[in-house]
């Protein structure tokens, strides 16, 4: 019946809505700006808790407002160095051009404290990229499936059963955890295996947590150093554990019993910072406000510069419009056909 309903508009006239149509006339009318306008497409991928609040708080428009406030005050410093040079009698004292400084570099300290959540509003639009990787039959598939809590990846005591990199998604405590099961390390066999390996380590560069797990039960692997975002897992405690291993500070689980999995999510979501992330409220740009926010800050840069230097206020005046341009486009201003396309294509049709 809807399917017909539909039918009988479409033949008399009306048309589907393109992709993004409603919230576009909304804020082509005025009713949200255009960082609540990307708030909707957040809303409608948030993945956590967290990542809904976050996006509530810009549709409400908390960053809006931020943006605004910033745009304001460039506004007023403006003013001042344009009336300076439309007055040039009156001149700019020494106090003034201080003063202008200053407010420049507290201006540019707001910016640069949005500018710093922009890998929190990385991870809670997209997740965090967790990728498992060690030798072949290290349990790295059951590694996978256990965290998943069902069966994803195929388990077998044969080497090499996993191929190619296979993707996840979990919530740990409120963030998204995009997990990675890696084809297993060892010398290749063929040409198939060799290419799972060099995928192996295509993801391994991008990870912001690598899981290296190893079979506790065999004897210690060469192994690389550790760093912060490197966290060595020895699989298998049920087994009896291998002498090499016995000094070993490394987390110890049993995929096959369940044994240490809990400490193991204790110590990935420290790794990761998630408690800097369960904010009350949190505030964080995506890459498009990151990349005019870096470029109104790049912009009042040079101008403390040249202020720095003793420019005239026709110098640094053009890096000061260059900033408010910069802030303009944030909220819908500059070249606003071409930044609105880019946002309303991501939307689903209507919306």
């Amino acid at each position: 019946m809807t399917a017909k309903v539909l039918e009988i508009c479409l033949r008399a006239g009306a048309r589907a809505a393109r992709p993004g149509e409603f919230t576009e006339r909304a804020y082509l009318n005025g009713k949200i700006d255009l960082t609540q306008a990307e708030a909707v497409i957040d809303l409608i991928r948030a993945q956590t808790d967290l990542a809904l609040r976050s996006a509530t708080e810009q549709l409400a428009g908390r960053l809006g407002d931020e943006f605004r406030n910033l745009r304001q005050r460039l506004i007023d410093i403006i003013a001042h160095v344009e009336a300076s040079m439309d007055f040039p009698e009156e001149g700019i004292s020494p106090d003034d051009v201080a003063t202008i400084r200053d407010r420049l570099e507290s201006l540019r300290n707001e910016i640069d404290k949005l500018l710093a959540t922009a890998e929190t509003g990385r991870i809670l639009r997209e997740g965090l990229r967790v990728v498992i990787f060690g030798a072949t039959n290290a349990g790295k598939s059951s590694l996978l499936n256990r965290m998943l809590g069902f069966d994803r990846a195929i388990v077998s005591e044969m080497h090499g059963t996993t191929r190619d990199s296979i993707e996840e998604r979990i919530n740990l405590r409120g963030i998204a955890l995009r997990l990675f099961d890696t084809a297993g390390l060892r010398a290749p066999e063929n040409l198939v295996e060799r290419e799972g390996m060099e995928r192996t380590q295509r993801t391994l560069e991008t990870a912001d947590l690598r899981l290296h797990i190893v079979d506790a039960s065999a004897s210690r692997p060469m192994i690389s150093r550790r760093t912060r975002t490197e966290l060595l897992i020895l699989n298998k405690s049920d087994l009896p554990e291998h002498a090499d291993w016995s000094s070993t500070d490394a987390i110890r689980i049993s995929c096959k019993t369940g044994a240490g999995l809990p400490k193991l999510a204790d110590e990935i979501y420290r790794r990761i910072g998630g408690a800097k992330l369960n904010a009350e409220s949190p505030l964080a740009i995506n890459a498009r406000h990151r990349d005019q926010l870096r470029r109104a800050s790049d912009a009042i840069a040079r101008a403390l510069a040249a202020i720095g230097a003793g420019a005239t206020p026709e110098m640094f005046a053009i890096d000061l419009q260059e900033a408010q341009h910069a802030v303009d486009e944030l909220l819908g201003g500059g070249d606003e056909e071409a930044v609105r396309d880019a946002i309303f294509s991501q939307f689903c049709i209507g919306k």
